[in-house]
């Protein structure tokens, strides 16, 4: 072989080495590039899992106060007696109209719809139904424009709030059991509904 033809294998050689040097190092890089996309997605996907793990446990602290008055005169033959079977009218809360139910508990007294300002600053609540004097500080009964301090936790930042009285309807008032139309989880004890906001199913 003469040494023209040597030299030119070897050139041949040396670019074929060079050719699959860089292939690898291609490879190699395209590698790091897909592991930090994975490392990313993971972190993502942990970071997403927190957050919404922090919500669920915010809105389980937004429980409403489900105990039962001790204070309160228990109504004698009422239209819907304890453990009756019931369809609510109302809507005072998300899923409750139309709701499947029972009434848990029926109570002799007034009834007070009111506008408050939340303890926390939020926005002033206006129309909130139902309260008894129960609720109240002063556990007296009140006429519609006095002002009063509300004692009870029937909804976040309720408690010590400052309240107007706007409206007031005769008893009884009914504290029931539902299941909301939305599919959220059974509420118990809510409080309260008036007669006329309860059917018998």
């Amino acid at each position: 072989m003469n040494k023209k033809a040597v030299a030119l294998i070897s050139a041949i050689v040396v670019i074929a080495a060079g050719v699959a040097a860089g292939f690898a190092i291609a490879g190699h890089n395209g590698k790091s590039k897909g592991d930090h996309s994975m490392k990313n997605m993971s972190m993502s996907s942990s970071s997403s899992m927190s957050m919404s793990s922090s919500s669920s446990m915010d809105m389980s602290s937004m429980k409403m106060d489900e105990s039962l008055p001790t204070n309160l005169k228990t109504a004698e033959n009422p239209k819907y007696p304890v453990g009756s079977a019931i369809t609510l009218e109302a809507d005072h809360m998300t899923g409750m109209k139309g709701a499947e139910g029972s009434v848990a508990a029926v109570y002799d007294t007034k009834l007070y719809e009111v506008t408050y300002q939340p303890t926390n600053g939020g926005k002033k609540v206006t129309g909130h139904k139902w309260l008894t004097k129960d609720d109240f500080e002063d556990m007296k009964d009140h006429k519609k424009g006095d002002a009063v301090t509300i004692a009870s936790a029937h909804m976040a930042n309720m408690k010590g709030a400052k309240a107007t009285i706007t409206k007031v309807v005769d008893g009884p008032a009914y504290a029931v059991n539902y299941q909301p139309t939305n599919g959220g989880s059974m509420v118990m004890n809510h409080k309260y509904l008036v007669e006329s906001e309860i059917k018998a199913r």
